[in-house]
């Protein structure tokens, strides 16, 4: 029994160390950064506020219905008609309830719940613009991070060559072979590595903090990347079309332009309301109550029952205003919008502008960047036989171990410019595909 509950609780701890080391896609990352960015939190409570605008708004059409009752009473002298002054003490009161709506105001409430429905989509909009902006510092910050973990890999291989090279250097001069500064030369080049190893590692845990912060991610320590995306064959490119079949398509998924298409649609929306005001309005309204009044001390006076019900009165009313001269005001708003409309016009083409010069520069580096990472791969390809070569030269006697570690630094170099190269094509491939189709197929 004791084994079977020792075999459990280790079941148990080997489950929590697996899902403390989960490794995270970039796909994973972006999902769980949206569900946890407050500001995208707030928007979607502003779009919750803005439903309820909408809702008010469509309501606004149906009949408001009230209840009253009040009553008050008078003490004191007073002169009638025929200038006789009298005492007129007494009590009034009424009571009942009346109901009034618009029957007429050129579509006034229809109009009115369009643009409350207009401005909850804007906020919606607006989540789809944070959630934008979010995804693409997350997809820098963990590609970035992929990047400097590749570049750690390749400092460590750097480290554990020079300490073969030491080792051998010391057995060598152990037995009298070669001098005591080849020793001091190996350490010296290990202790180099060493620090630039620590330099890329202070690298790599920068950019996994901010990565965890974008993610809003409690332990930075604990997010481990995975898909090596870095270690991918980038020998075949996708090929896009023409270059106005790409921006159209762009064009598609950029909320900031659907944001402008949105507030262009609002504002016809709000000239229909501004213009209403030179419409006549009709409102209808109905009562039903009643009234009781007590002089006090007058004779016969009935109770307040017998005239509440004898007083009872009905009324229907209907009530046209016609508007004649508002100071120009509806003329002057009239022209606000269609200044507004220009406003938002140009906004839209500036973005189209930028949207086309951030596709423009994404296009141009990736092929660019592809070029460079095939001299890249020729170039470290080319210094790795070179280092080979040299090795062999120094184990036969014929160079130093200056020259060994000329060469490891020139393919250490290389190396580094290799995934440099690898890294950027990578992140342009990305961001050009999530600029162009709004994802990160």
């Amino acid at each position: 029994m004791k084994k079977t509950i020792g075999l459990s609780v280790l079941f148990v701890l080997m489950c929590v160390h697996v899902i403390a080391q989960k490794a995270w896609t970039l796909q994973e990352c972006i999902d769980y950064a949206v569900v946890h960015n407050l500001p995208i939190k707030q928007q979607d409570l502003k779009a919750a506020i803005k439903e309820l605008d909408q809702e008010m708004a469509i309501r606004e059409r149906l009949p408001s219905i009230n209840g009253y009752v009040n009553g008050y009473t008078t003490f004191g002298h007073s002169q009638d008609v025929f200038g006789t002054i009298r005492r007129n003490d007494n009590m009034n009161s009424n009571m009942g309830i009346n109901s009034e709506i618009t029957l007429y105001q050129y579509n006034y409430f229809r109009n009115q719940a369009k643009k409350a429905a207009s401005e909850a989509e804007q906020e919606r909009i607006e989540k789809e613009i944070l959630k934008r902006d979010l995804k693409v510092r997350v997809m820098e910050s963990y590609l970035e991070s992929l990047l400097t973990k590749a570049l750690v890999t390749t400092q460590d291989s750097a480290i554990r060559f020079s300490m073969q090279l030491l080792q051998k250097a010391e057995k060598s001069t152990a037995i009298g072979t070669t001098a005591q500064s080849v020793v001091a030369e190996a350490k010296s080049n290990l202790s180099r590595e060493r620090q630039q190893y620590q330099q890329y590692h202070k690298e790599l845990q920068k950019s996994v903090l901010k990565l965890a912060q974008l993610l809003n991610f409690a332990d930075y320590k604990k997010l481990i990347l995975a898909d090596p995306m870095l270690e991918n064959d980038l020998s075949s490119y996708k090929v896009y079309p023409d270059l106005m079949s790409i921006r159209e398509e762009a064009y598609l998924h950029n909320p900031t332009l659907n944001k402008y298409r949105g507030q262009i649609e609002q504002l016809a929306i709000e000239s229909k309301l501004i213009k209403s005001a030179l419409y006549p309005t009709v409102k209808g309204s109905a009562s039903l109550g009643s009234t009781y009044f007590n002089a006090f001390k007058a004779p016969g006076e009935r109770s307040f029952f017998i005239q509440s019900k004898d007083n009872f009165a009905q009324q229907l009313a209907v009530t046209v205003s016609v508007p004649i001269f508002n100071k120009g005001k509806t003329k002057r708003q009239l022209q606000q919008v269609a200044l507004n409309r220009q406003a938002i016009e140009l906004s839209s083409e500036n973005e189209k502008l930028l949207h086309q010069q951030i596709l423009d520069k994404l296009l141009l580096e990736l092929e660019e960047n592809k070029q460079l990472y095939t001299i890249a791969l020729e170039a470290s390809a080319a210094t790795g036989q070179s280092l080979i070569y040299t090795l062999r030269s120094f184990e036969a006697g014929k160079v130093s171990i200056y020259d060994i570690n000329t060469s490891k630094n020139n393919l250490m170099k290389a190396d580094t410019e290799t995934i440099r190269a690898k890294y950027n094509v990578l992140f342009n491939q990305i961001m050009l595909h999530y600029q162009i189709y709004g994802d990160i197929n």
